[in-house]
């Protein structure tokens, strides 16, 4: 059960990155239309399909978005560690959540409710500042995986990972970096093997991924 939590006694908006450009008066305003919640890990924040009720601020922890096919099976979207907005685009355009959002760890996050902050925005635009860096992000981290879905086999997709994002492989376990792939775990393990017997990268469960040959990583690429 996820528990609500008193702005003033356990967060400062002030504190908080994406709000650190606001005034003391203008973080006021936000305490007046926001709650803190905690989520236990497994918990989901909001269904697929959930009327987009808040904007929300994920604060502290890591979060899942996926979507269910009709035979109970979970297609993984996208993850987001904190801090990170969620779900802003359904909110934006007032429409359903299009996938689902659960903590992967304890989380905290800030549900702002929709309509009183768009009339913030309204009024004072530098309370959309916090939307448009997000947005901004996010337009970034969807080319670079659009990159590596279309790559052209699973050795392209391992290498563009490490090349963009190689600290992926001390956050995440095999079997979470195959899904964001595409892959099986198996497959992924096959495409590490080979490159680390080609002395391209070395990589242990602890170290994880130690770029050795960077220009012949960059060729694999493509």
């Amino acid at each position: 059960m996820n528990q609500l939590f008193l702005m003033n006694n356990t967060f400062s908006l002030e504190t908080i990155e994406f709000f650190t450009h606001l005034s003391s008066h203008q973080c006021a305003q936000l305490e007046k239309i926001g709650i803190f919640r905690h989520y236990d890990k497994g918990e989901i924040i909001f269904y697929e399909g959930d009327v987009s009720k808040y904007f929300h601020f994920l604060i502290e922890g890591e979060v899942s978005i996926f979507k269910s096919n009709t035979s109970n099976e979970t297609m993984l979207i996208h993850r987001f560690r904190a801090p990170s907005l969620i779900a802003e685009v359904a909110s934006l355009k007032q429409i359903p959540y299009p996938a689902s959002c659960e903590a992967l760890q304890t989380s905290v996050i800030l549900k702002i409710s929709r309509d009183p902050f768009l009339d913030l925005i309204q009024n004072d635009p530098s309370f959309s500042i916090a939307i448009i860096s997000s947005l901004t992000q996010k337009i970034s981290a969807l080319e670079l995986s659009l990159q590596r879905h279309s790559a052209p086999n699973a050795l392209v997709k391992v290498t563009r990972l490490i090349r963009d994002d190689s600290d992926i492989f001390n956050r995440l376990k095999g079997i979470e970096i195959a899904q964001l792939l595409g892959i099986t775990p198996e497959t992924l393990s096959r495409m590490l093997k080979k490159l680390k017997s080609e002395g391209i990268i070395s990589f242990s469960k602890l170290d994880g991924i130690t770029l050795i040959l960077p220009k012949k990583l960059f060729e694999y690429c493509g």
